[in-house]
């Protein structure tokens, strides 16, 4: 069943307030790109056959030999890696009408995708939902690491990359420190840029009855003798909603209104070229530029902004990096890259005082930039791979300020924060070995990760999996890991006037234990998954009685399990995409369970060929148990909200060898769905009504 792609259209200008102190100016990916355009030789229009080289076409047994390349520094496929990893491709997250960026995840196993302050997004992965949820999920870009010094908190800066302007995305649920060092504590979220292994061109376009929009231009060129340039430049965004959350307060009855604009504009470039990688030596460059703004949306929760209960977000980003490859005579590949980033972000709400509400700015520039070189072998005797890298880091808070306006914008005071001019370096070392024996059918993958930090010391992260395969299309793995997140400038420098920082913190750590399950065949794909986690040292702000302040301690113990199940399955016309989780986590010490995690969730969806083989229909229905509507540590007694359910009908049409469309109605019985709030917003937060989208595709 050959899948049709819904996409984008027009490109809109930011709604944010630009950032006067920000040196990433967004023009410059407008001329980037439009030098890049020239340079790419122009030819005459024709038809594009679809397969081939095209990850979007392939069929799920192909689609399991894919290299996850997330999941290990050697190279393997779904059946033989030592994680629990899935691959979302462009094909499954426009059938779903994904907007955001972690929309495309809504529908993967344990996974359950947060509205939180300011328009970001966050991710709870098996449990542990709440307020800190923006911390502990580590996101790369073509294998630069995102997380910052500030925060460590990667979404909370890049809470809406577009989607046009990704080829890949790959979700590693469970601990990722042995390979990425501290923050891949739940999950890692790896990106890859726009890239084709052939000439492609395309241009598409979404417009919404909301007026939702999207834009993206995709072209990948193959220069003679001289491999391949790719480059994406692709926008997103809707006007003001105008979503009217109402709830009762319920510590003095009083009714709360807020009207909510959710207003949003991205816009993302991602450049790339890549020399002929058969050849001996080669080498690699990628450039990315992302701005990012959101208005009017949830805030700092109703405790601290009451019925102004709203947020913004102005996020500008810049990201280079190069490397070269290198086969050596004896055998063995080594690889060296470097690359740095920078993003400067202004993450603004209401804050209600004594004297009446107020705007507060949190302004923060922040860059991230080190080195690794891996070394790839092979020693046959012992029926074993191996690799080793070595990486050099450096992060730092340029500038942190605090500054309150009155709600008209006329400046009431500015507070450094105690994070400014924060300093981190950190040296590690990584290893993964891969013996199997018995014609492969067993396997073990063993190593870890050294990591030296300038401000708190050394942790080792231990990584090993059990990989049994039965069969050339099945495997059974036992997996244990262990990850670690180290405290961040926040947690070790504090927030003048509301929270004591704590130089003698240590990292939270958590141990994961999973038994795997899974089947690949031609027309299916099949995994099962059970789970265990145990969290300690976990780091939280606790209330010190003498001076009635907090301060970050090391005190928390959590754990969870559960199973999940996913199944893709195609053929005779028919397309089966059905995944689905229990899970259960709590706090080990209070014994309080996290509430803002479902039990319970599914998704499903069922695409069947109608009227002809070009034209498509796909129905998919997500649910989840009832949830609370705030943590219940956030000082007030929570609310439950009814189970979330929405059902969204997308139809798809070839109309010609280069153009197709697809119509989609979005909540199609326009349900009133609430997600939980972890800022503490009562009453939870309004998920979108009943919309319908139009796409078109143009392929030259």
């Amino acid at each position: 069943m050959q899948g049709l792609t819904p996409m984008t259209v027009s490109m809109s200008p930011s709604h944010g307030r630009p950032c006067a102190s920000c040196r990433i100016c967004w023009p410059a990916a407008g001329a980037v790109c439009l030098s890049a355009a020239l340079l790419l030789p122009a030819g005459p229009a024709r038809a594009v056959e679809h397969g081939g080289n095209d990850l979007t076409e392939l069929s799920l047994e192909e689609l399991g030999a894919i290299d996850v390349s997330a999941a290990s520094l050697l190279g393997t496929g779904l059946l033989d890696a030592a994680s629990s990893v899935s691959v979302v491709l462009p094909e499954q997250w426009q059938r779903a009408g994904a907007h955001r960026l972690l929309d495309a995840l809504e529908g993967q196993p344990g996974v359950l995708v947060l509205p939180h302050t300011s328009g970001n997004q966050v991710l709870a992965v098996r449990g542990y939902a709440r307020s800190t949820s923006y911390t502990g999920v580590a996101s790369s870009w073509d294998g630069v690491p995102l997380s910052d010094l500030f925060r460590a908190a990667p979404q909370f800066n890049l809470p809406n990359i577009s989607l046009g302007a990704l080829s890949q995305i790959q979700l590693i649920a469970g601990p990722g420190s042995a390979l990425y060092g501290s923050d891949a504590f739940h999950a890692l979220v790896a990106l890859r840029g726009y890239e084709a292994a052939s000439d492609q061109r395309s241009l598409r376009g979404t417009a919404g009855s909301n007026g939702y929009y999207d834009a993206a231009l995709q072209l990948s060129q193959g220069l003679e003798q001289a491999g391949r340039v790719n480059l994406a430049l692709a926008a997103n965004g809707q006007p003001g909603q105008d979503r009217i959350a109402r709830a009762v307060n319920p510590l003095n009855g009083q009714p709360l209104v807020v009207v909510r604009a959710n207003r949003y504009a991205t816009q993302t470039l991602s450049l790339k070229y890549l020399s002929e990688p058969e050849r001996p030596l080669s080498w690699f460059a990628n450039l990315a530029l992302h701005h990012d703004t959101a208005d009017a949306f949830q805030g700092l929760g109703t405790r601290l902004s009451g019925g102004d209960d709203l947020g913004w977000l102005d996020s500008r980003f810049l990201l280079g990096q190069a490397g070269v490859r290198r086969q050596l005579e004896r055998g063995g590949w080594l690889e060296w890259k470097a690359y740095y980033w920078r993003i400067d972000n202004d993450l603004a709400s209401h804050l209600r005082l004594a004297s009446g509400a107020v705007r507060r700015d949190l302004r923060t520039e922040q860059f991230r930039g080190g080195w690794q070189a891996t070394y790839r072998a092979e020693y046959r005797p012992w029926r074993t791979d191996w690799a080793l890298a070595l990486g050099d880091e450096w992060l730092g808070v340029n500038r942190a300020r605090a500054g309150l306006a009155t709600l008209a914008g006329a400046p009431l005071d500015e507070v450094r924060n105690p994070a400014e001019g924060a300093r981190r370096r950190v040296h590690s070392a990584t290893l993964e070995v891969n013996t199997h024996w018995a014609e492969r059918r067993w396997g073990l993958v063993y190593g870890g990760r050294l990591d030296d930090y300038s401000d708190f010391g050394r942790h080792v992260s231990p990584r090993l999996g059990l990989v049994y395969r039965p069969q050339d299309d099945s495997a059974i793995k036992l997996l244990y890991g262990q990850a670690f997140r180290a405290p961040s400038a926040v947690e070790l420098g504090g927030a003048q006037g509301s929270v004591l920082g704590n130089a003698s913190l240590k990292p939270e750590v958590i141990d994961s234990y999973e038994l795997v399950a899974l089947r690949q065949r031609a027309d299916s794909l099949l995994q099962l998954t059970l789970f265990r986690t145990l969290w300690r040292d976990g780091i939280a702000a606790m209330l010190l009685a003498p001076n009635k302040l907090s301060q970050y301690l090391n005190v928390e113990r959590n754990d969870a399990y559960g199973a999940s199940a996913s199944l893709h399955w195609q053929g005779g016309g028919w397309l089966l995409d059905a995944a689905g989780s229990y899970v259960r986590s709590r706090n080990s010490r209070s014994g309080a369970t996290y509430n803002l995690f479902p039990t319970t969730m599914f998704s499903v969806a069922v695409g069947r060929a109608v009227f002809d083989p070009s034209c498509q229909l796909y129905v998919s229905q997500r649910w989840q148990a009832a949830t609370d509507d705030v943590p219940t540590t956030e000082g007030f007694p929570a609310q439950r909200l009814r189970p979330y359910a929405r059902t969204d009908v997308t139809l798809s049409k070839l109309l010609s060898p280069q153009l197709s469309a697809s119509l989609q109605l979005r909540n199609l019985f326009d349900r009133d769905n609430r997600l939980p709030s972890p800022p503490a917003s009562l009453g939870g937060i309004p998920d979108e009504r009943f919309g319908v989208n139009l796409s078109l595709q143009y392929r030259f």
